[in-house]
C-alpha cells in the first residue's frame, strides 16, 4: 500500500470518527422543546464536557472536526432494518442542548466527542436504555460498512484499489465510569487491490452523568487505551462538576 493510499485512508476514517458521535449522541428519547433560559444553562453543561487539547498528552494535535454527517448517516440508517427503530430517536434527539469537540490525532488515530443534555436524569436514563440494546451492534456493523464505503469511494486513491470493507462491532464489557456506560468495539478490515489489507480499530462508547449525555468514538491503526482512557476521565470529571453546580 502506497502513503498516499494510507493517508487517503486515515482522512476517511477521521470523517467517519464524526460519524459515530452522530449515532453515539442520537440514540436518545425526545427531549422536548426547551426554553431560551434552559438551553443557554445546558449549553454551557454540555461544552465543559468536551475534550480538550489537555486532556491529551503530548505528540496529539487537535484539527477541525469534519462537516456533520447527520443526513447523511440517516439516509443510511433507513434503509438498515436493525437501524430504523433508532432512526426516528436521532431526528428527535437533535432538539437537545449540545457540544462537539474537535478532532484529536495522532498519525492514523482519531478521537472526538459530543455531550447532549437532557431535560431531566429521567430522559438521559431513557436514552441511555436506547443506546444499551441488543440489537445495535447489527446496525453499527452495516451502518459503518455503508459509511466507511461512501467516505473511502470519495478519494479516488482509494476507490480504484478498494475491493472489500468487512466491519466486526461488538458489546465492550468491564467499563465503569460516569453512572451509566455502554461501548461497543471493534475492527475494520479494508481489502485493497493485490491483497492488501489495511484493519483498523473502532468504538463508540456512551456515558450518563446525571442528565447528560456523552458519546466518545475513535478510529485508531494501533493501541490507543493510554492516552484515551484518562482523556476521557478528564473530561467526564468536568462534565460531573458542571452538572452538579447546574443542579444547585
Amino acid at each position: 500500500m502506497t502513503r498516499a493510499v494510507a493517508r487517503a485512508l486515515a482522512r476517511a476514517f477521521a470523517r467517519t470518527a464524526g460519524g459515530a458521535l452522530v449515532i453515539a449522541c442520537a440514540m436518545g428519547a425526545s427531549a422536548g422543546v426547551a426554553t431560551a433560559a434552559t438551553t443557554s444553562g445546558a449549553q454551557a453543561v454540555a461544552q465543559a464536557g468536551v475534550l480538550q487539547a489537555t486532556d491529551f498528552p503530548a505528540g496529539w494535535k487537535e484539527s477541525t472536526r469534519p462537516a456533520s454527517s447527520d443526513n447523511e448517516l440517516d439516509s443510511q440508517a433507513a434503509k438498515i432494518t436493525t437501524c430504523k427503530p433508532f432512526l426516528a430517536f436521532s431526528k428527535a434527539n437533535k432538539k437537545n442542548p449540545r457540544a462537539e469537540s474537535p478532532n484529536f490525532d495522532l498519525e492514523q488515530s482519531h478521537v472526538n466527542n459530543t455531550v447532549s443534555v437532557y431535560p431531566s436524569v429521567t430522559t438521559a436514563t431513557a436514552a441511555m436504555k436506547i443506546f444499551d440494546n441488543a440489537r445495535l451492534p447489527a446496525c453499527l456493523d452495516k451502518l459503518f460498512s455503508a459509511e466507511f464505503k461512501t467516505q473511502l469511494a470519495k478519494d479516488k486513491k482509494v476507490a480504484k484499489q478498494l475491493r472489500s470493507i468487512k466491519v466486526d462491532i461488538g458489546r465492550l464489557e468491564g467499563l465503569a465510569i460516569g453512572d451509566e456506560v455502554a461501548a461497543y468495539k471493534g475492527t475494520v478490515e479494508v481489502g485493497l487491490q493485490g491483497g492488501t489489507t489495511s484493519t483498523f480499530g473502532l468504538a463508540v462508547i456512551a456515558i450518563r452523568v446525571d442528565n447528560a449525555f456523552a458519546g466518545y468514538s475513535y478510529t485508531a491503526d494501533s493501541d490507543i487505551s493510554a492516552a484515551l482512557q484518562p482523556a476521557i476521565v478528564s473530561s467526564v470529571g468536568r462534565l460531573k462538576a458542571a452538572t452538579t453546580a447546574a443542579a444547585t
